[in-house]
């Protein structure tokens, strides 16, 4: 990689990886095949493009590492770090939410004290029900977490909803939405960026911007 090219961090594998790939090149990005790579240069702007795991990317902007970074919404919720939302990017679009049996007869939160809750965002369910004064037994796990309700140890979860194709298939729906969910744009404290990274940087959001419009 050249030090003086930006570097932007996406998703190597998930949710965000092929349109997130689609956006870049649909904004005039020109660069290699991704998924045999662990970052690409562009052919026609000076940016290096890094492939990672999602949860990583605000840790990386943070740090310093990247310059910019492509991630969900839900990801940055989650992580508490120190990165701004520059722009959101239309995609990838979802929201994070209860999801209860389908047979189930609850209406309202409340309904939930004391509930065992298993979910991949424990710190973002933890917020929600705290906030709704409602103490409920959060578990973390790392994924599948629709097949919880049917294995007898959740009595709800909260995940990611997209189609809730996912839900209906497990038996699952939606009780209450948490919030809504997509792709955004982060960086991190621009004090150490040289003036050349902040241009480049600034032309680039533009292109991104355009597209978006």
């Amino acid at each position: 990689m050249k030090n003086n090219n930006l570097k932007l961090a996406i998703q190597k594998n998930g949710r965000l990886t092929e349109d997130a790939v689609n956006f870049l090149r649909s904004s005039g990005l020109q660069f290699e095949n991704y998924k045999q790579k662990l970052f690409s240069s562009c052919r026609n702007f000076p940016l290096e493009i890094v492939y990672v795991r999602d949860d990583d990317i605000p840790d990386y902007v943070e740090s310093g590492a990247v310059d910019l970074g492509i991630v969900g919404q839900n990801i940055l919720n989650e992580s508490n770090k120190d990165v701004k939302n520059i722009i959101n990017l239309n995609f990838g679009i979802c929201s994070l939410s209860i999801a209860i049996p389908k047979n189930s007869n609850l209406t309202l939160v409340k309904q939930l004290r004391n509930a065992r809750i298993f979910t991949s965002y424990p710190n973002s369910t933890k917020e929600y029900f705290k906030k709704k004064n409602v103490p409920v037994y959060i578990m973390a796990v790392s994924g599948s977490v629709e097949i919880t309700p049917a294995l007898g140890i959740a009595d709800a979860i909260v995940d990611l909803v997209a189609t809730g194709q996912t839900l209906a298939l497990n038996n699952l729906k939606v009780f209450k939405k948490i919030y809504d969910s997509q792709a955004i744009l982060i960086t991190g404290k621009q004090n150490s960026l040289s003036m050349e990274k902040k241009i480049l940087m600034q032309e680039l959001i533009k292109r991104f911007k355009k597209l978006i419009a």
